[in-house]
């Protein structure tokens, strides 16, 4: 009778079940990760104390090596379980460069029999639990109730030992270094060891293919390709790349090409102890380069024990039709991946030449198509290109891809973004569903459909999806960033400030910035570095900066509005504020005539960035009665009719109530 012996404990009013990684709050029962129950336990056991992070690294995670935003993700976890307002909190509270603290009340662990059993509701026999501590007027409470209470709480303190012990006890048996989940693995580009320098492309290649074998396995996670190759040239030692990737599994390898032959030389390494897993050398004619990566790929997966889901229709790794026989087009295909990557306008329209002329030579091959779209997709964010003439391109070679190999869910991804951005919210949904289906292990679609959630108003599942992307691909730049923009969206100030830093650390252009890292610099009152940051940003599209201190400074002090305004209006009747900019200062000066005057242009080129609607700061536009037409000219009231409505916004009798 196991079932019996296992208690619960009173978390305010919720019960949380430590066995079944459960929170109990009325009628609802929230599921919770078990690694997330592990910090509410430490919490629990040290309530009202400050924990610090390298508490929670040590009794959680055993002293591994993770990033300060999986501890953030874990708080803000719970306090999405347990209905808690970072703001104004009632159950953790953000202790600023210490830790966090439980603030909530602890009441006494009961049995599932005991809590079955009670005819009294919990939360009323807790209340009177703790009134009748708690208050000193009560009249001294019998021996044996005392006797009684006494026990409880050595209960409490009992439940959560165990379970502490449990959990760090289990670690410590572990290598610290080591990932706890050894379905864990990172691919590292292939090192060039032929005399063409040239060649490089061929391994990195080689590389991208296996992350994408790999990733189609349902219970490996595979490190994306951005991560993985951020340590190319980097010297660092096999050990330490997995303790900053997050990994129990490095694959690496060499390539060296010789005429029509090609050496292939791969290694599975546990990073602790640098032993070989796995090792192999292919020696073989470049056409079977193909059966070279699907065999490696399988002894991979054979190698960590890893089971295939066939059941739900998932096909084997290693039965796949040859993408192409013309290993020239293969060959140009890899070297448009190899410039693509690199980013930056000449580097992408080069890409693009390669693969078209990968596509020439073999039309029926997906790759190149599916490739030529997503280099299409970003070409205008790094040129002046035409948005549309590129997505147009874009969208054509997505479909031809498609039309070649119906499993490509990359490019999938690019008809969803397309859709995005031109407001076909419903077509957008689906694309990214087929999207998620298809290719779930990948990143970069993560990070679009997070964006996607937030210009549709779903916030909560916005984060989860950044936070999802950031665990694919640990090191990008620019889903760091997404998840910032996902965490400042949903009040979590901090955890965004953290995010952006990080963010700029790995490397993100602080001048190419969205509007949500200039929105959390003026929110948290660093005025100069607002103002500089603005200054930067326009003054690279050549317009005048005059205004832009005016318009901080009246954020914090409302006595400078009319001066901010009228600067403001001077700029727009000289054409030297961009619309974008004089909507958000008439957002930010609470405007609303101005503010619905200049977003209507954003809406005639879709350039407006729509997330931003459902900030704070546009709170004000939110409650005036032309915001449902903002609406409908943004085409969410109809995406909201089919697929629900935000908490913030309701429709009765055709009108639109927000706040």
């Amino acid at each position: 009778m196991e079932e019996t012996t296992e208690s619960v404990i009173h978390l305010g009013d919720h019960l949380v079940d430590p066995a079944r990684c459960t929170i109990l709050s009325g009628e609802e029962t929230t599921r919770i990760e078990p690694r997330v129950m592990d910090v509410l336990m430490l919490l629990v056991s040290r309530a009202g104390h400050v924990i610090t992070r390298e508490e929670f690294i040590s009794a959680v995670w055993g002293g591994t090596f993770v990033s300060d935003e999986v501890l953030s993700r874990c708080i803000y976890r719970l306090r999405q379980a347990l209905g808690d307002n970072p703001k104004k909190p009632m159950f953790i509270e953000t202790v600023p460069k210490r830790g966090y603290r439980l603030i909530a009340p602890v009441g006494k662990p009961v049995t599932n029999h005991e809590l079955v059993s009670e005819t009294t509701s919990v939360p009323e026999a807790f209340s009177r639990a703790e009134r009748s501590v708690a208050s000193p007027a009560q009249p001294k409470l019998p021996v044996r109730k005392r006797f009684l209470w006494i026990v409880s709480l050595i209960g409490i303190c009992l439940v959560i030992a165990i379970y502490i012990h449990q959990i760090v006890g289990t670690q410590q048996q572990s290598d610290p270094v080591v990932a706890k989940d050894s379905n864990t693995i990172a691919v590292l580009p292939f090192v060039n060891l032929g005399v063409i320098e040239d060649n490089d492309y061929i391994g990195e290649g080689i590389s991208e293919e296996l992350i994408g074998l790999l990733a189609k396995v349902p219970n490996l996670k595979v490190v994306a390709r951005t991560s993985s190759f951020k340590f190319r040239d980097k010297g660092a030692d096999v050990k330490r790349i997995a303790e900053m990737l997050g990994v129990a599994n490095v694959v690496e390898g060499s390539v060296q090409v010789k005429g029509n032959r090609i050496r292939v030389t791969a290694r599975l390494v546990d990073p602790n102890t640098a032993y070989h897993l796995w090792s192999e050398t292919y020696d073989t004619r470049f056409e079977n380069v193909f059966t070279v990566q699907e065999e490696i790929a399988g002894a991979i997966v054979r190698a960590l024990k890893v089971s295939l889901d066939t059941d739900n229709g998932i096909p084997n790794i290693t039965e796949r039709d040859t993408p192409t026989t013309d290993m020239t087009a293969y060959r140009l295909y890899l070297q448009g991946l190899y410039h693509w990557k690199r980013r930056g306008e000449r580097s992408i329209r080069k890409s693009i030449g390669l693969f078209q002329k990968a596509i020439e030579r073999d039309p029926a091959f997906a790759h190149p198509h599916q490739a030529l779209s997503s280099a299409y997709l970003v070409l205008p964010f790094y040129s002046s290109e035409s948005r549309e003439y590129a997505f147009a391109q874009a969208e054509t070679a997505a479909r031809n891809a498609l039309q070649l190999d119906p499993s490509m869910g990359k490019a999938h991804a690019v008809l969803a973004f397309i859709s995005m951005k031109r407001w076909d919210w419903t077509t957008a949904d689906r694309q990214f569903q087929l999207a998620i289906a298809t290719s779930p292990n990948d990143p970069t679609t993560h990070q679009w459909y997070s964006e996607f959630l937030s210009y549709v108003g779903n916030i909560d599942a916005s984060v989860t999806e950044a936070v999802r992307a950031l665990e694919l691909d640990p090191v990008s730049p620019v889903i760091n960033d997404r998840l910032g923009v996902t965490y400042l969206w949903s009040g979590e100030f901090d955890l965004a400030a953290e995010q952006f830093r990080v963010a700029a650390e790995l490397g993100m252009d602080r001048v190419a910035i969205d509007q949500a890292y200039a929105l959390l610099l003026l929110r948290s009152g660093q005025i100069d570095e607002a103002v500089s940051l603005y200054e930067k940003i326009l003054g690279k599209l050549g317009f005048d900066t005059a205004w832009v201190r005016l318009v901080a400074e009246a954020t914090r002090d409302p006595a400078r509005t009319p001066d901010a305004l009228e600067a403001v209006k001077m700029a727009q009747a000289g054409q030297s504020i961009p619309d974008a900019m004089l909507f958000y200062a008439a957002v930010l000066l609470k405007q609303p005539d101005l503010a619905f005057d200049a977003v209507q242009r954003l809406i005639e080129n879709k350039s407006l960035t729509v997330e931003f609607l459902f900030a704070p700061e546009a709170s004000g536009l939110r409650r005036d009665p032309r915001f449902f037409g903002l609406l409908s000219a943004v085409g969410l009231d109809n995406y909201w009719d089919k697929f629900g409505w935000p908490a913030f916004c309701k429709s009765r009798l055709s009108t639109i109530i927000c706040f």
